[in-house]
């Protein structure tokens, strides 16, 4: 991580400790939560139970805000830009500190333009497909793909998305051609899905669909099978996956957020992901509640940044 700052990140580093006394405590008024894709997709089912209580912890309203578009950049770049003084943050995955840098030239810059306080939310994604797909295993599906190379289409929730980055990993490792179908968030991709536009997503935002049936389970990123579907294998038991970043969720600030800004901020979410309706809620999207802050989160990104590094050079994913 680089010690120089950028002009953004340092005009904001100067303004803070004015900001910190004409405040008071934080937080006096509404605070708004940024949610990088459309509604409808997994980011969006973490913020809206999360906000929730969230508010009610805070005795102030936490209202959601979805600017959508650029696999996440353009909702993360309105946060990078905005007042550093707690009433403008990020709820982004995995992708937005992770992936994106590998993969897009960004307006921001991930290590000096945020604060990253808190991993909020954890998921296992699943390989789910449309049924009109004439098989029902992943092996099965491995060798009706490398029969059809380049006819298997993919939707994800846009480039460098990390619900794109998964199924490129099992796609390389099955030796498959597969075409990416990048959305602006993963409710677009999930409905296509559902509509056979496309035949795969590799995104918890199909769990609702694949315990009603709509949907064929393939296989699960998770590294043991998941609860729900018990006879469904992980893609490590399949030879078609690596051990390596799970899918998260996390909250950032602008840099130059007040430390006690940042750290009453952190307590407040671990307090509001205690509730068991919260949990109940993520569970519907194949989340739950997952806290880490401090450096042990700061570690997370710097390997997960790492690893992702690693499969998108071995993989040449890019942009579309």
């Amino acid at each position: 991580m680089t010690a120089c700052l950028s002009r953004r990140a340092l005009g904001a580093a100067l303004l803070s400790p004015a900001i910190a006394r004409a405040q008071g405590a934080w937080p006096q008024r509404t605070v708004t939560l940024i949610v990088p894709y459309p509604p409808g997709g997994s980011t969006d089912t973490v913020a809206r139970p999360l906000a929730q209580e969230w508010g009610r912890v805070l005795g102030q309203p936490v209202v959601i805000e979805n600017r959508g578009g650029a696999g996440g950049s353009i909702g993360a770049d309105g946060v990078a830009r905005a007042r550093p003084d707690g009433y403008t943050l990020l709820l982004f995955p995995t992708a937005i500190f992770t992936i994106s840098p590998h993969m897009m030239r960004l307006p921001y810059d991930v290590d000096r333009d945020f604060v990253p306080i808190a991993r909020v939310a954890a998921s296992d994604a699943m390989v789910a497909m449309h049924p009109s797909v004439p098989v029902r295993t992943m092996r099965d599906f491995v060798a009706y793909a490398k029969a059809r190379p380049g006819e298997i289409r993919f939707g994800s929730a846009g480039n460098g998305t990390i619900t794109q980055m998964q199924c490129e990993v099992f796609g390389d490792a099955a030796g498959l051609r597969l075409e990416h179908v990048p959305y602006r968030g993963s409710g677009p991709s999930f409905t296509d899905l559902l509509a056979g536009r496309v035949q795969i997503i590799c995104d918890p935002v199909a769990l609702p669909a694949l315990r009603d049936g709509r949907l064929i389970p393939l296989a699960t990123f998770g590294e043991n099978r998941h609860p729900e579907f018990p006879d469904v294998p992980t893609l490590m038991e399949l030879g078609l996956a690596e051990r390596g970043a799970m899918s998260w969720f996390g909250v950032a600030a602008p840099a130059g957020t007040p430390p006690e800004i940042v750290r009453r901020i952190a307590a407040t979410l671990e307090e509001a992901l205690k509730p068991e309706p919260v949990a109940r809620a993520m569970a519907v999207g194949g989340l739950w509640p997952a806290f880490e802050t401090g450096e042990p989160f700061a570690n997370r990104i710097r390997r997960d940044r790492e690893i992702f590094g690693a499969i998108v050079r071995r993989t040449g994913a890019g942009v579309n």
